[in-house]
Parts: C-alpha cells; structure tokens; sequence
C-alpha cells in the first residue's frame, strides 16, 4: 500500500510539472490500487470469518462486495481521465498536422515551438520506475498468494501486473511526444483510461456474478467431482455419488452433491459414509467451507 502511495503522489506530481497526461492518468490509476489494497486486506481478513448464526454460509460474499465497490471507482475514474486526455488530444490536434508534415519527404514542418516542447523528458523515467515497482510487486504478492491459496491476493498480484504495462503504455506515449508529436502523449492518456474502465467493468461483472450466484467455473465443479470420486472409492456401501454443484463465495466454494444408497441400508452406515465423504473433499479441497448432501436411493 506504501508503495501504491508513493507512487501515485510521485506521477501526479511529475504528470503535472512535466505536462504528461499520460502519466497524470497512470497517477490515478495507481491512486485507485491504493483503494483496493484497503479493500483487499478487510475483505481477506472478513471473508475468512468462521460461519456463524447471522452467516450460516460464512463472509465469503463481503469480498464480492467489496470488488463491486472498487470496479464502480475504476470505471468513473477511467471516464474522468478519458474526458480530460480527448480536451487535450483536440487542443493538440492542429500540432500534430504539422509536426506530420515533417517526417513526409517534400513536407514542410508547421509545427509550432509549443508543439515540440510539451512534455518534459523527465516525465519518462517515472514511467520506467513505475514499471520496476509493480512488476517486484507483483512478484512478492504473488507468492504470498500462491502460499496461502488466497485468491484474492493472487488477483490483486495481477492488478499489479496490469500497473506495470498500463506504465508501459505511459512510457510509449510520452516516448511519441518527445519525437515531435504531443498528441500521442494524450492518446496515452486516452489508452490508459480505456484500460481502466475496461478492468472495473470485468471486475464489476465478476463480483455481480458471484453476487447473483451463477453457475461456478467448469473447472471448479470438476475438481469437486474428482475429488468426490476419490473420496467414495473405499466406501461401497455408497451406490453412486455425483449430482455435483458449488456455489462461490469470495475463496471459498459450497458443495451440494447426492449419494445414493440401496433401500436396506442401515441409517448409521449412511451416517458414517457421508461424514466419510465430507472429510475427504476438505481434506483434498481446502476451499470447501460447507457441504450439503441429498440422499438418494438406488432403484430395485
């Protein structure tokens, strides 16, 4: 979070001395991050909450909450920055006529000495630092999730990695500016921006599915499944098992599955096959806060 501060002050500050709207945008981008760090260590602590009477299916939900809030943040912030970066890319727009005329073969520059003086040279290696930062950033929390198979901090490693080339973006477009023409430095701001707003719609979008609980990720329904087979192979009082469903809840899943039992099954053995099975998925599947069962019985 210190770091996301320190650079979020550091590139509004060289964003407006040097004049770079592309590094005033990568500012508030990293402002935002600052925003989602918070977010991010409430609802890894919140969402790790033990189920309880006013939570039977645990806090996993704060997390999707908590990822709706900042989607909104980054998609007004994209619009904010994208409004400013096209006032500038039209102010520029007669410029970078002229400035074109020079690199043709019989042109004749138009340009005028406001054009080609715009953004400081030193706004670059902001940029470049930015980059660094973000990718060792990156790096660390990545780890950090891998270890603890936290999901949330695996996601907000890869914010880290999309700092680090929305950074690169900035790096380009005042790159374009110090070559003669300035209105690629706005047309960065206008490419950061759409990232921007492009990140809160998917991140909205994710959280509003979780929200509404639609259908798990394939992937997840067949690790369940896999691991129920595992888990019923010493068990063959348990006719047949599958039927499975999961529901997700900020890192964890919900399992609802079915086991099928023969009529004359006695109601302790099916007692002792379930918790058998429950035990077995937990102990595979670490994410598994609940499971419900639905008996079934075999037909004659």
């Amino acid at each position: 979070m210190g770091a996301n501060v320190g650079m979020s002050v550091a590139k509004g500050a060289a964003g407006v001395v040097f004049h770079s709207s592309a590094l005033v945008a990568d500012a508030a981008h990293s402002l935002s991050d600052i925003l989602g760090d918070i977010v991010t260590l409430y609802t890894f602590r919140k969402s790790r909450r033990a189920p309880d009477t006013s939570h039977p299916y645990g806090y996993g939900r704060y997390e999707a909450l908590g990822t709706l809030f900042v989607s909104a943040f980054l998609v007004a912030a994209g619009l904010g920055i994208g409004s400013h970066a096209l006032e500038q890319a039209m102010h520029f727009l007669p410029d970078a006529a002229g400035a074109m005329s020079s690199w043709l073969p019989l042109g004749h520059s138009h340009a005028n000495a406001h054009a080609t003086g715009v953004v400081d040279p030193r706004a670059i290696w902001f940029a470049v630092g930015s980059i660094a930062i973000n990718e060792a950033l990156f790096q660390a929390t990545m780890k950090v999730g891998r270890r603890t198979k936290s999901n949330v901090l695996v996601a907000n490693a890869w914010h880290h990695r999309s700092d680090a080339l929305t950074s690169l973006v900035s790096v380009g477009a005042i790159g374009g500016a110090l070559m003669g023409f300035p209105i690629l430095d706005a047309v960065g701001g206008l490419v950061v921006s759409a990232m921007l707003a492009k990140s809160g719609v998917q991140m909205s979008m994710d959280a509003i599915r979780e929200i509404a609980d639609s259908a798990s990720p394939p992937h997840v329904t067949n690790d369940v499944a896999d691991a129920l087979a595992l888990a019923v192979q010493a068990l063959p009082e348990i006719r047949e098992a599958g039927h499975v469903r999961c529901r997700k809840s900020g890192p964890f899943i919900h399992v609802c599955l079915r086991l099928t039992f023969a009529p004359t099954e006695e109601a302790a053995t099916i007692e002792h096959a379930i918790s058998r099975v429950k035990a077995g998925l937990r102990e595979r599947l670490t994410n598994v806060q609940t499971i419900e069962v639905e008996l079934g019985v075999q037909q004659q």
